[in-house]
C-alpha cells in the first residue's frame, strides 16, 4: 500500500497574520499524532516565523509557539 504525506502550507508573512502558520502547524500536528505522515511547508515570507523574534506578540500567539516546539520535539517535518 502506498502512503502519502499530508502537506500543510503557509505562505503569509507572520507580521501580517499568524493564522495561516498556526493552522498549518495545528493540522500537521494533529495528523502526526494520529500516526499519519505530515509536513508543515513554509514559503515566501512565512519563513520569517522561524527566525528569532519571528512570532509577533508571543503572549498572544502562545498556542502557535507550543505547536512549533511540539513539532521539533516530535520530529514533525517542517520544510522551507
Amino acid at each position: 500500500m502506498q502512503r502519502k504525506r499530508l502537506v500543510f502550507f503557509a505562505g503569509l508573512d507572520p507580521a501580517v497574520s499568524t493564522r495561516p502558520a498556526f493552522m498549518a502547524y495545528h493540522f500537521a500536528s494533529v495528523a502526526h499524532r494520529s500516526g499519519l505522515e505530515a509536513e508543515v511547508r513554509l514559503a515566501g515570507d512565512a519563513v520569517e516565523i522561524l527566525k528569532d523574534g519571528g512570532v509577533p506578540d508571543p503572549g498572544y500567539n502562545k498556542r502557535l509557539l507550543n505547536y512549533m516546539n511540539e513539532a521539533v520535539e516530535s520530529g514533525l517535518f517542517v520544510s522551507v
